[in-house]
């Protein structure tokens, strides 16, 4: 479970969050949604512990993040995993590579196990024969499935989706939202979307969490945001 309490965070300041509380339930979908530039990245990167608070903190697990040296942070920063917009793969390394990083760097598996668990991973999320690939000769959806496959490997129980569908058409969109959903049913991770996509946040449903003007405006169910009396969440619905 993530607690996030009496959360603020400003820059040069002027804070973009303010006084933020906040639960996200385990083994669950949460989407956070909102206007461009109304703090969900923010929020996702102070979840990471790459952005650091003026006020308030964030319990992982019961574990206050910004009470951590670096090396405690890292140890628990093992049960997160991240899959960034522009899915941000190695260009120097081909696709194998790129999946096996988390398990050279942080595992003392063999070369042979290494293999067995890119492979296996490379298959759950519909990719086969693109070992030796290399990031210039995949296409945006490869890219992200690849990058998903990384982002699992280390078998994470929590992992953040930083706008998943963001400039990708709409075929290769669907894909990832169903592959989003697949390994939610499959690994019962606890997953963070943030997206302002209304398709996706329409298919993977789950809890719902809206920032506006720094704060939250909304934190429920997905049916009751679809119902919600709140005139900005109903414009944002259109």
């Amino acid at each position: 479970m993530i607690e996030i309490k009496n959360l603020t965070i400003s820059f040069d300041g002027k804070s973009v969050l303010e006084n933020i509380d906040l639960n996200i339930q385990k083994n669950r979908i949460t989407t956070i949604v909102g206007q461009s530039g109304c703090g969900k990245s923010v929020l996702m990167k102070a979840i990471e512990g790459i952005i650091k608070p003026d006020t308030g903190t964030i319990l992982i697990d019961g574990i206050d993040i910004f009470s951590l040296n670096k090396k405690e942070l890292i140890t628990v920063r093992k049960k997160m995993a991240m899959l960034f917009q522009g899915s941000a793969l190695l260009d120097s390394l081909n696709v194998y590579q790129n999946v096996a990083l988390p398990l050279i760097e942080h595992s003392s598996l063999s070369e042979d196990q290494v293999k067995e668990m890119v492979s296996e991973k490379l298959e759950l999320v519909g990719l086969s024969g693109v070992l030796d690939k290399m990031s210039s000769e995949l296409s945006g959806g490869m890219k992200k499935r690849v990058a998903l496959a990384r982002a699992i490997i280390l078998k994470p129980d929590y992992i953040i989706y930083d706008e998943p569908t963001t400039g990708l058409d709409p075929i290769i969109a669907q894909e990832i939202i169903k592959l989003i959903l697949k390994l939610q049913s499959s690994y019962k991770l606890t997953s963070i979307i943030v997206t302002h996509d209304m398709d996706c946040i329409n298919k993977v449903k789950g809890n719902i969490i809206m920032i506006r003007d720094k704060k939250i405006i909304f934190d429920g169910i997905y049916d009751d945001f679809k119902n919600a009396s709140d005139s900005f969440v109903k414009k944002f619905l259109k």
